[in-house]
């Protein structure tokens, strides 16, 4: 399927000290009809609060090649229950940070906007705090950083391939395109799995004394390896 950009029509004309404050009331129409996408990262928490390995996670929770949580017939958020989100304590940046959106330039300048909210919702907007404020209370320092890790890091495979065939960045949307349109559950890269990617690399993530922290250090460290050792071919 094809997914709206919702950011594309966002305003961001707001930095960290500007005034802002929200208090949800739990109407959960926020969780519906939305296209979440998720990191590495964010699969991972998941997947460690579910007690499943990522390849698990994958196959059972998500579509567009692994980097979209999976919606419900009705449009619902598969972890939307009736007491609300169920994976609450790890849920994905998208839905830490609504209603706000964030925008890093290309040079590094960070903004916020306001995603257009449902017109029924029942959470209530404010000026009572900053931004940094609700930053702080969403607890989002953690995948602010792990966006920056992860965004270098892609950053670095899409200049290698690049190197590898001058087309590719021309093939780009398409390429979007098609893993829009893989069956839910399919892997679009090894790469998005890192329990596969450790295994790859004979380590365990899921073994009691490997942190999150951990599990990512050597995800990273793995697909910097073959970055370097595919960039030494050329």
């Amino acid at each position: 399927m094809a997914y709206g950009d919702l950011v594309s029509r966002v305003d961001f004309n707001m930095k960290r000290d500007s005034p802002f404050s929200y208090a949800c009331h739990a109407c959960n129409r926020c969780c519906r009809n939305k296209a979440i996408r998720v990191s590495p990262y964010e699969i991972l928490r998941l997947a460690r609060y579910l007690g499943i390995s990522t390849t698990q996670f994958i196959a059972n929770h998500t579509e567009a090649g692994g980097t979209v949580l999976r919606t419900n017939e009705n449009g619902d958020c598969g972890f939307l229950g009736e007491r609300g989100c169920s994976v609450h304590p790890d849920r994905p940046l998208a839905c830490r940070i609504y209603p706000l959106a964030r925008w890093v330039s290309p040079d590094g300048e960070e903004s916020f906007g306001h995603l257009t909210p449902h017109p029924h919702t029942a959470g209530i907007y404010g000026t009572s705090g900053t931004v940094q404020d609700y930053l702080d209370h969403q607890q989002l320092a953690p995948f602010f950083e792990m966006s920056e890790r992860y965004g270098k890091l892609y950053q670095a495979m899409v200049d290698l391939l690049e190197k590898l065939d001058p087309d590719e960045l021309d093939r780009r949307p398409e390429r979007r395109a098609a893993i829009d349109e893989l069956p839910a559950g399919t892997l679009a890269s090894m790469w998005v799995d890192i329990d596969l990617t450790i295994a790859h690399a004979n380590m365990n993530s899921r073994d009691q004394h490997v942190s999150v922290e951990e599990a990512i250090n050597i995800h990273i460290q793995s697909i910097e390896v073959w970055i370097q050792s595919a960039a030494s071919n050329l």
